[in-house]
């Protein structure tokens, strides 16, 4: 750990590396990341250039806040299995990551380290056929930075909250009409980084959520 602050003349909070770092400490954790689930299989060429780029942007996040040594705590998990996460739902994906994620945290952290607020286990990341192909123009195969990645929040659940007027129905997303379906489109650039700071406060996802196809950028 670096003992920030990485911008000695500014307030730690205005530097994403630091605010990483210190919801490392807050926690008693040593990694950090959001888990990105494989749901696509067409193309391993435009998977990996997907994961390198993905790496790639999250490196340059952090140089930005001269915080490249967080680099060495950020656990890059991928979940890949063809036969049941090809073209899976953002549903299946969020039962498998509840399973994940409630033996995963003192597996990583240690014995007897609670997940607390962590988004590595509140969220995770789903890149299926759509999110991969926004990675690249298909007309000159080359890379964009306005692809997205699907970010699914693990404790969603439809209709377990009491809206205060009746909500308008809207159009079904993977058979769901509410606002909120639980899942939202982030900017592959800065969905590890910047928006993983954003979310660390629970209240935050509603500040943050846009219902598809809207895509937040960073």
């Amino acid at each position: 750990m670096s003992n920030f602050p990485r911008w000695p003349r500014n307030n730690t909070g205005f530097n994403n590396a630091d605010n990483v770092e210190r919801y490392l400490q807050e926690g008693g954790h040593r990694t950090w990341g959001l888990v990105i689930y494989r749901c696509t299989y067409d193309s391993d060429d435009d998977w990996n250039k997907f994961i390198d780029l993905f790496q790639h942007h999250t490196k340059q996040a952090l140089e930005a806040y001269n915080g490249l040594g967080m680099m060495d705590s950020m656990s890059l998990t991928i979940v890949e299995d063809r036969p049941t996460l090809d073209d899976a739902r953002t549903s299946f994906v969020r039962e498998h990551f509840k399973h994940w994620a409630a033996a995963a945290a003192e597996m990583e952290q240690g014995e007897g380290v609670e997940p607390g607020l962590s988004q590595r286990y509140r969220y995770c990341i789903q890149v299926d056929d759509a999110a991969l192909e926004s990675m690249f123009d298909y007309g000159s195969r080359k890379y964009s930075n306005l692809g997205h990645v699907n970010l699914i929040q693990k404790d969603w659940e439809p209709y377990a909250h009491v809206p205060k007027e009746k909500e308008p129905v809207e159009n079904p997303i993977e058979d769901c009409t509410l606002h909120d379906v639980g899942w939202m489109m982030i900017s592959y650039t800065s969905v590890m980084v910047d928006e993983y700071c954003q979310l660390q406060e629970d209240g935050n996802w509603y500040t943050e959520y846009q219902r598809p196809p809207k895509v937040i950028r960073g």
